[in-house]
Order: structure tokens, then C-alpha cells, then sequence
């Protein structure tokens, strides 16, 4: 009856999507890795109680075909600390990935409007800001420093002018690149009024309010005009306060 169950589960993890087994019974005795870091807002508070996993997975998409297994978890402490261990097969260190994973539910329900809330990224096809992957990791001697820092939230007016389309496919639109959560060069889109990450202008002029942070933001807009692209990728410092005027796009 248990081999016959086995190889039920066995088939279904082929036939799915994806197959995720939790594996974490090991008990770690100088043969683990050790995963570490603070989940806080840019004020310097940590947030308490938020749960972060280690996972393998055996592609560098989780998301889609893969055999995932989950490593060890653990809860940030009173200061948003974490401390993980957790015991990598051999096997793993050359033939997949890992990563960590946060639960990015709890960090919305924890933080005030004063910040941007996981709801406030745009969420694309692989952009994923609770799930960070950890290169370079080949051996059990290896310590993993990770932060996930949550900025506060403002906002950039711009102004898009003088769209006067000659076609139905002309697009004239903005969007908003920062970096957010774990510490890595990967920049997400906010979410704007349409719950897209970028906004389209419907009219000759436009204007959007467009989410922000402190600091370094990747304005980008788009045009799409008698059949060639145009990108305008425009780096903005935001101070705080914010004293940022509107800024202004001609079609």
C-alpha cells in the first residue's frame, strides 16, 4: 500500500507543474549552511514575526517545471533579525538553484501607508519581490547575508503631453523602476491607478501620479509612434521631503 502511494505521488509530481517537497529534518551539527539577515522599514524598524524559507529548486524558474525543496524556515525576531540553518545535499551545490522566500503578506499587513506595500509592486510574468535567488553558493563553509529593506512611498507627477495619435496602435505611456525588498540589483515596476505598471495616456495631455521612493527611481516612458519604439529611461533623485516638480514629456 506505501510503495503503491509512493508511486502515485511520484507520477503527479511529473504530470504538475511544479513539485515541492518540504525536507528539513536534518539535524544541523557543523554541516549546515547558514542563512542570515533583517527585514526592516527604511526608518530602521524591524518587523517581528515574518517568516523566511530556504528553498532548492532544480530550475532557475520555480514557478514553472521544477523540483523544489524546501530546506529550513524560521521567524525574524522583535528587531526583524533571522537567523536560518539549514543542510544542503551535495548534490544540490552543483545541480540547481536556491533561493529565500518571504512572506510578503504579513510585511503588508505590518507596515503603515507611510511605505510601499508588497500590493504597490507590479507583479509581471517572472517578477516576484518575495523571492530572492542566492548565486554562488557551492559549499556548507559559506555564510548568506540577505536584508530586505521596505522604503517609504511617494510619489513623482508627470505630465504627458501633446499625444495626438496618427495611428490606433500610437502608445504614449510611464512607468516607475525601483529597487525593493531583497538586496539585489533587480528593479520593480510600482503599480499605478490601472494596477499595471505602466500608465497610457488616453487624451492629448495626461497627467499621472506615479509611485515613488526616496532616493534613486527609474522613470521610464514609452512611445509608440508611426510604428517605431522610443524609450526614455530618466534616473530621479528624490528628496525628503519631496520637492520634486512635475515632470514633462512631449509625444
Amino acid at each position: 500500500m506505501g510503495k503503491t502511494i509512493k508511486i502515485v505521488m511520484l507520477v503527479l509530481c511529473i504530470h504538475l507543474t511544479s513539485c515541492s517537497k518540504t525536507d528539513d529534518t536534518h539535524i544541523c551539527n557543523g554541516d549546515c549552511n547558514q542563512f542570515k539577515g533583517r527585514v526592516y522599514t527604511e526608518d530602521n524598524v524591524g518587523i517581528p514575526n515574518v517568516e523566511i524559507t530556504v528553498s532548492f529548486s532544480s530550475s532557475y524558474n520555480p514557478w514553472g517545471t521544477s523540483y523544489t525543496r524546501i530546506i529550513a524556515k524560521s521567524t525574524t525576531d522583535s528587531e526583524g533579525n533571522y537567523v536560518i540553518e539549514g543542510y544542503i545535499k551535495d548534490k544540490e551545490f552543483s545541480s540547481g538553484h536556491f533561493f529565500l522566500t518571504i512572506d510578503e503578506n504579513k510585511i503588508e499587513n505590518s507596515i503603515s501607508t507611510n511605505f510601499l506595500k508588497p500590493s504597490d509592486i507590479y507583479q509581471g510574468d517572472y517578477e516576484d519581490n518575495n523571492i530572492h535567488f542566492i548565486p554562488y553558493l557551492t559549499n556548507r563553509t559559506q555564510i548568506i547575508t540577505t536584508d530586505y529593506k521596505i522604503p517609504y512611498k511617494t510619489n513623482l507627477t508627470v505630465n504627458l503631453n501633446d499625444f495626438i495619435p496618427t495611428t490606433s496602435n500610437d502608445l504614449f505611456g510611464v512607468g516607475n523602476a525601483i529597487r525593493y525588498g531583497f538586496e539585489n540589483e533587480y528593479r520593480f515596476l510600482t503599480k499605478q491607478a490601472n494596477n499595471q505598471g505602466y500608465g497610457f495616456s488616453n487624451g492629448t495631455n495626461a497627467t499621472f501620479l506615479v509611485p515613488a521612493v526616496y532616493g534613486e527611481n527609474h522613470l521610464k516612458v514609452y512611445k509608440f509612434k508611426n510604428g517605431l519604439q522610443e524609450y526614455i529611461d530618466d534616473i530621479i533623485m528624490v528628496t525628503n521631503p519631496n520637492t520634486s516638480p512635475p515632470l514633462n514629456y512631449s509625444f
